[in-house]
């Protein structure tokens, strides 16, 4: 049987707070992984003020939409035993993000 996963996550946001933690055990105990639904989008009571930080970023962006001065790289270089299961899950809990 198909679950309408994105059903489940609408219908859970839509629960105050204590019947979320009801609806939470229930899909516990039914073995559901409920980090595994996808994210509502919400509808907005009212528009988000933005940081200082972030109007910065927007007001540069607007002078220069094609520059690449934030993105930013990097490398890492490791020493000693990798364990690759928990990095693969360090990723995964990124990407879930």
């Amino acid at each position: 049987m198909e679950l309408n996963k994105q059903g489940i996550a609408e219908r859970y946001s839509a629960l105050s707070p204590e019947k979320q933690k009801e609806f939470l055990s229930a899909l516990k105990k039914r073995g559901f992984d409920f980090s595994l639904l996808p994210i509502v989008r919400q509808k907005a009571q009212n528009r988000n003020i933005l940081s200082y930080a972030q109007q910065r970023h927007w007001f540069l962006w607007q002078l220069e939409p094609l520059s690449t001065a934030y993105h930013l790289s990097g490398a890492l270089s490791l020493t000693g035993r990798l364990d690759i299961e928990a990095l693969r899950s360090s990723f995964d809990a990124l990407v879930m993000r």
